[in-house]
């Protein structure tokens, strides 16, 4: 960027000589002001230096622009700035300085995410794959800088006061990459590169500010001290994030140099001699001490064990799953007309697929196949639609209806209409039916449904969801005090965190007061490095104690793909095995996910299958059919030593309310566990 270029409107930015004209203005004046009231050591003179940006940034996205990055942080980059600046000497040790600045700053960010692929060349297998995201921004804006400087000896000052910023541009671009595996592997119809987004970036401040502190030495270049140079190292702490929503203060290291231009100061003996006046003092009345308070903070385990001293773990896990594709749209009674959860679920897939929930997948499946069958040229989807049989949801007509809509939609994104066939029939699909009378409503808003299958089984096959689990270590905090007080008290314990503040019981005893309070709802949420806790006691005669601890927080960032850790087992679990109501068959289309679990056991690892059903049909029936579809997928696992065990209704992965949520739930899940590496 060309900086001297750079021009703002008349509607409050600055031209390059506009510039000048206010530092010469800024600087005549000072100039003025120093000489008529005969005070001594004016100066004006020119500052330029180089910056280092050192951000404290943990975000993940810019306002509305797609992102699939896990966090942005401990981005780095270089900058420069040129102005002008007057200085006024106020006292022996103290000047004023006012300083007008051009800045410029450049930041880059990168986060390797350590993820996997599919790879269904030969044999179906993950493989650990990396995905690089970046972010590279550009900053100029216009500076004002009021500073105290504060002589410490001979030449050495220190300098500090705020730096107040107007913004000229702020500009971006990001982008994400798969880097490995190197030799295969793209995102659907984009190469290897997912995300390429450039722009200004949005929410910026309009006026940001920071705080400014540093040494400055000063060497004359002349024997009347009328010309100096001083270089100066500060450090400047923001108070402004960059973008609104995106925790982003951009921090800057400045290393700059100073060219001045001084007057001579005034000869000694002129100056006004001071008077001192004697000082009257009033004795005040002797008022009691304050309440003094001593305080301690414990944390507490699960189990009840006490920990001095805590340091309070936050744990972020970001876990890849493997989620079944369900392939069905149900539709509301005598209706061909898509509902809009699937609506809104298309739109959000269309965005990114990795971060969607459980939900927005099984409500997306449309936007996700359409972006496989763009990479499968050879694939082919049979859409068929069914009716409830009911006196208002029936006919081939109807069934047609639904079909022809989800057919639309699949063309709507992007899929030419020669690769789906349309089929109609009255038995096409296999219909639910339920014994019990009571649960008829359920089986028929199972049977208003367009199913959808297709020739290549990797296009039907499962769905990576990323997520991130968060856990706080300990979950209690205990805080326990004894307050020493002539009068009696007030008071009041609480635990502050951001703009989080909760209030501690407290229970008296012989030894003082303590109480307990959960940190997972407070800690889970923030991203802040400590949290304070506060007592405070106020006496009869209104005096006030207070005593505040700040108790450190820790964060843990973990990434993994479908596992947890256990002690020092690593713990897979895959619930990817989707069966028609009231079975435990397995067909041929489900050999694909089979196969990818059967890639991920060794020998040493350790088997367990899990059976699930919905909600339709009673506990007993329904334990007795999961433990049957536990048994199915074991045996076609193939290992000895499996455990299975059938959990019934009582473990439902999807909302029972649903049609779609309780077919999601007609699954069993597979969990291996393996020595971790």
């Amino acid at each position: 960027m060309n900086h001297q270029s750079i021009s703002v409107t008349s509607a409050g930015m600055l031209s390059g000589k506009g510039f000048v004209r206010i530092l010469l203005h800024v600087a005549l004046a000072a100039t003025l002001c120093s000489e008529a009231s005969g005070q001594a050591g004016a100066g004006i003179g020119l500052i330029g230096g180089v910056t280092i940006n050192v951000p404290d940034a943990r975000f993940r996205q810019l306002g509305s622009f797609p992102s699939c990055c896990p966090e942005f942080t401990n981005g780095s980059g270089m900058g420069g700035q040129f102005g002008g600046w007057v200085e006024r000497r106020i006292a022996d040790r103290v000047s004023i300085i006012g300083r007008l600045l051009l800045s410029w700053d450049k930041v880059s960010f990168t986060d390797d995410e350590s993820s996997f692929v599919a790879d269904l060349r030969d044999t179906p297998r993950v493989v650990p794959a990396v995905f690089r995201h970046q972010l590279q921004s550009s900053h100029a804006a216009i500076a004002i800088e009021p500073l105290v400087a504060f002589t410490l000896f001979d030449r050495t000052s220190l300098v500090f006061g705020p730096r107040v910023a107007l913004g000229v541009s702020s500009t971006f671009r990001q982008t994400e990459t798969l880097v490995e595996p190197a030799d295969f592997g793209s995102f659907v119809g984009t190469g290897r590169v997912w995300i390429d987004n450039s722009g200004d970036i949005p929410s910026t401040q309009v006026v940001a500010a920071w705080i400014t502190s540093g040494l400055r030495t000063t060497f004359n270049l002349r024997s009347d001290e009328s010309l100096t140079l001083s270089p100066e190292l500060t450090y400047a702490y923001a108070l402004n994030d960059v973008s609104q929503g995106a925790h982003w203060k951009p921090h800057a290291l400045r290393l700059s140099v100073s060219l001045g231009w001084h007057g001579a100061d005034l000869p000694k003996d002129t100056l006004v001699p001071t008077i001192q006046t004697p000082s009257i003092v009033v004795a005040e009345p002797v008022k009691p001490p304050a309440p003094k308070i001593r305080m301690k903070v414990y944390g507490v385990n699960d189990d009840g064990t006490i920990i001095p001293d805590p340091i309070i773990e936050r744990r972020e896990t970001k876990v890849i799953n493997l989620h079944p594709m369900l392939g069905h749209v149900y539709f509301d009674d005598n209706s061909s007309v898509i509902p809009e959860r699937y609506l809104k679920g298309t739109a959000r897939a269309i965005r990114d697929t990795l971060t969607l929930t459980s939900m927005e997948a099984l409500h997306g499946e449309l936007a996700i196949i359409a972006l496989r069958m763009k990479t499968r040229p050879q694939a082919r989807l049979r859409v068929g639609g069914m009716t409830a049989n009911t006196s208002t949801d029936k006919g081939a007509e109807l069934a047609r209806s639904r079909a022809e809509a989800v057919v639309s939609k699949l063309r709507e994104l992007g899929i030419e209409s020669e690769r789906i066939e349309l089929i109609t029939g009255d038995r096409l699909f296999t219909a639910t039916r339920m014994s019990d009378t009571s649960e008829r409503a359920l089986a028929i808003e199972e049977n208003r449904r367009v199913e959808i299958t297709c020739t290549d089984e990797v296009v039907m096959g499962p769905i990576s969801l990323g997520s991130i689990d968060i856990s706080v270590f300990p979950k209690r905090l205990r805080v326990a005090d004894s307050i020493v007080s002539a009068s009696p008290l007030t008071v009041s314990t609480d635990i502050r965190l951001d703009d989080t503040v909760v209030s501690v019981p407290r229970t008296l005893d012989a030894q003082g007061a303590s109480g307990d309070v959960d940190l997972t709802s407070i800690v889970t949420g923030s991203a802040s490095r400590s949290l304070n806790v506060k007592v405070t006691a106020t006496d009869s005669a209104g005096q006030t104690g207070q005593e505040v601890l700040s108790i450190p927080i820790r964060r843990q960032d973990t990434s993994i793909s479908k596992t947890t850790r256990s002690g020092e087992l690593q713990v897979e679990r895959y619930g990817l095995v989707l069966f028609d109501f009231n079975t435990a068959n397995i067909g041929p289309h489900h050999m694909l996910i089979i196969n990818i679990i059967k890639s991920r056991i060794t020998p040493t690892t350790t088997v367990a299958v899990y059976g699930m059903t919905d909600r339709a049909g009673s506990d007993d029936y329904n334990r007795l059919l999961s433990l049957r579809r536990a048994r199915e997928v074991a045996r076609m696992l193939g290992v000895k030593d499996v455990a299975v065990e059938g959990l019934g209704e009582d473990s439902p992965q999807f909302p029972n309310q649903l049609p779609e949520g309780r077919a999601a739930n007609r699954t069993v899940i597979v969990e291996l566990r393996s020595k971790a590496p």
